[in-house]
C-alpha cells in the first residue's frame, strides 16, 4: 500500500467529492474506467495528473470541466484556502 501525503490524501477526497457529483453509480464507474482503459489506479491519480486530465476529458466530454472545478474548490477547502473564481 502506497503511504500518501497529507496532500495527495486532501486531493483524492476532492476527487472522489467532485466524481460524485452526478452520483455514487457514476465516481465508481469513472474509477472503475480509468483503471480498465487508462491504467491509472485512484492511488496513483496525485502522481499522474495530466493523464487523469486526459482521462476524465475522454470519458466524461463537456462534464469534465464542471467535475474539475467542483474537485479544485472541494481541494482548496479541505486545505483551508480561498478560492478565487477565475476565468482562466
Amino acid at each position: 500500500m502506497v503511504k500518501l501525503s497529507r496532500l495527495d490524501e486532501a486531493l483524492l477526497e476532492a476527487i472522489d467529492f467532485g466524481l460524485a457529483v452526478p452520483g455514487e453509480i457514476v465516481r465508481e464507474t469513472i474509477y472503475e474506467r480509468l483503471e480498465t482503459a487508462y491504467g491509472i489506479k485512484r492511488e496513483e491519480i496525485p502522481e499522474k495528473l495530466p493523464a487523469f486530465h486526459q482521462a476524465l476529458q475522454g470519458l466524461v466530454r463537456s462534464v469534465a470541466n464542471v467535475m474539475e472545478r467542483v474537485i479544485v474548490k472541494s481541494l482548496y477547502t479541505r486545505l483551508g484556502l480561498s478560492f478565487v473564481n477565475r476565468e482562466d
